[in-house]
């Protein structure tokens, strides 16, 4: 009997731990990130170097790839951002020694980098994963003005491309239903408010408007955008 019982105490065991394995390797993940910059590239006679953070601690992991431009006043923005969120994420506590997570993660990257006369502009997409059904994933819209230093504004945006809130509020709702139909669930997510509209890019000739996971959309269909030319 009592070696019965020890093989039987294995068996469970390794059952427990194989779906501990099982619900870690194959628990749905983030959307795939935006591609990452990497290297030193050159962009409107801007040089563009690729600053990291990694750490691998037995509470967490950090793996955060951000640009740099050599424009002080621009990088400084660029840099509070991610040292703001790493710092928050650090404060975490440590999973629990029975989580099927062995480890919190945060993993960041970037693109749609814009370098021009008057602007600066990148998406910084940062994924933290702390357990549960999926990573939580964000992109957020870092927009400098050269000159000054400042963030740039929505009405200055809105500016750019000569356009009202509500009007962009319509358009955005109707490229939306184009492109992804029945998936806009939550459709009060584009409504004509400065927080659904606070997460934009700006390009040479045009401004994309993001919207993050959930905001009007499944997670499951990703981060959605908007697109209008610039006059």
């Amino acid at each position: 009997m009592p070696v019965n019982r020890t093989i039987g105490y294995v068996l469970a065991l390794a059952i427990l731990l194989g779906l501990a394995y099982a619900i870690y390797t194959y628990v749905p993940k983030a959307p795939p990130l935006p591609a990452v910059n990497t290297g030193e590239q050159k962009q409107d006679g801007t040089e563009i170097k690729v600053e990291t953070v990694s750490e691998d601690t037995g509470a967490y992991l950090i793996d955060v790839r951000y640009p740099q431009f050599g424009i002080p006043l621009v990088d400084a923005k660029i840099q509070a951002v991610v040292d703001n969120a790493v710092t928050a994420f650090k404060s975490y506590p440590a999973n629990p020694p029975d989580s099927a997570v062995p480890k919190n993660e945060f993993t960041g990257s970037f693109s749609s980098t814009y370098v021009g006369a008057d602007v600066v502009s990148v998406a910084l997409t940062i994924s933290e994963y702390t357990g549960g059904a999926h990573p939580n994933t964000v992109i957020i819209g870092v927009n400098v003005d050269r000159r000054t230093g400042e963030d740039v504004t929505l009405d200055s945006v809105l500016a750019m491309i000569g356009k009202t809130l509500p009007e962009v509020s319509a358009e955005s709702l109707v490229q939306l239903k184009a492109k992804i139909g029945e998936d806009v669930i939550f459709p009060e997510g584009a409504d004509p408010t400065p927080e659904n509209y606070s997460t934009f890019l700006i390009g040479k000739n045009t401004v994309t408007f993001i919207f993050n996971n959930y905001q009007v959309a499944p997670y499951s269909a990703g981060p959605q955008s908007t697109e209008f030319a610039r006059k």
